[in-house]
């Protein structure tokens, strides 16, 4: 009986430890991720408090787009502002491939999964496009892409929606989490207070 429960105990330990160290390897990874989003969270702090409102715009806007990419691991990120007067939204910001082709293009508000977060003023996160009724393939149409997921947060200032951010498709073909909302929720006000201050210089 005792070598029985000897063995059993042994076992329990062995799992537990195993649990241990896969629970620290995690954390190790969060720590990272919280250490890289911080780092760039400052560096466009500093730019946005230093932003020369004629010169820096475009330049920060992109800055912003690049870094969304680059922490959340997504292929490509837009930036896309409202034309409230055509009631159409706007790329003004692109990482991508197809950024000349992107730059400019401009999508009705009244349509996509970006224009439902700019009416709604809430985060989309849609890890199978097709499966999603909101959106639309106009612009994988027009650029022969395929988007697969995608995850797009407003940008609101002073409670007036500005534009959205988008992220498509991840490089390690996994889901956008709630993770990638909270981190792209921490970079869009960056934007969007940009903006405004571009808004208020006009």
């Amino acid at each position: 009986m005792s070598a029985r429960m000897g063995g059993t105990t042994v076992r329990f330990l062995q799992e537990e430890n195993q649990r241990l160290l896969e629970r620290n390897e995690e954390l190790s990874e969060d720590n990272l991720y919280l250490r890289g989003t911080i780092k760039s969270l400052k560096g466009l702090m500093s730019a946005v408090a230093k932003l020369d409102v004629e010169e820096d715009l475009n330049r920060l806007l992109n800055r912003i787009v690049y870094e969304a990419v680059r922490i959340v691991d997504a292929v490509d990120g837009s930036l896309l502002l409202i034309d409230e007067e055509k009631r159409e939204l706007v790329f003004v910001a692109v990482r991508s491939d197809m950024r000349d082709q992107l730059l400019g293009h401009r999508i009705s508000v009244d349509t996509g999964i970006a224009g439902w977060v700019v009416r709604h003023q809430e985060p989309v996160i849609a890890n199978d496009v097709r499966q999603d009724e909101r959106f639309s393939s106009s612009v994988d149409t027009k650029l022969k892409f395929t988007t697969q997921s995608l995850l797009a947060v407003p940008l609101v200032s002073r409670k007036k929606t500005l534009g959205v951010i988008e992220l498509v498709n991840k490089f390690s073909h996994e889901p956008f989490n709630e993770r990638d909302v909270e981190t792209l929720s921490l970079l869009a006000p960056l934007a969007a207070t940009a903006i405004d201050l571009a808004g208020l210089e006009s």
